[in-house]
């Protein structure tokens, strides 16, 4: 009787302790948090680090970087508009500010990158298109760098990102 009765309240500490390990996560400073329930975000985006709670086995976590990250292009040739052939090598920074939207948009973290790209491109053509290349090299570099910015922005607000 003593060998089952030890045998049940070691089965229900275990028990326990797996509760208690997955009710909980951490968000480390870098970190934003999503808690998801049956793939429905619950409640607010968690952006303090630290150790937080869940329930267990019904909702999970997904973390989004809050980090500036990088945006590689690749090498591109574009015709500006006196008829000459650049070849454009541009890189973007990003942050995610609107979690949710974002969320709700891209879903996974790693497809931001193929589903900015296009658009990256798309600004990059629009803006050194119009220009001759004296503009681009010399007169107005930086403000064509805000156009492009600006452009890249519009696109990319309704995905929940800032360039």
């Amino acid at each position: 009787m003593n060998r089952s009765v030890g045998i049940g309240a070691g089965v229900a500490i275990l028990f326990a302790i797996i509760t208690v390990y997955s009710a909980l996560f951490t968000v480390n400073m870098t970190q934003q948090a999503i808690v998801l329930q049956f793939g429905d975000p619950r409640g607010d985006v968690i952006t303090q680090p630290g150790l937080h709670w869940k329930l267990p086995f019904v909702q999970n976590v997904v973390y989004i970087d809050k980090r500036i990250l990088n945006l590689d292009s690749p090498t591109e040739e574009i015709i500006a508009a006196d008829r000459k052939r650049l070849v454009v090598d541009a890189f973007a920074r990003y942050r995610i500010v609107e979690v949710l939207k974002f969320y709700r948009a891209v879903r996974d973290q790693r497809l931001t990158e193929t589903r900015l790209q296009p658009n990256f491109a798309s600004a990059l053509r629009n803006v050194l298109g119009d220009n001759s290349l004296e503009a681009l090299v010399r007169d107005n570099r930086a403000g064509l760098m805000q156009q492009i910015r600006d452009s890249f922005n519009k696109t990319t607000r309704e995905l929940g990102i800032e360039i």
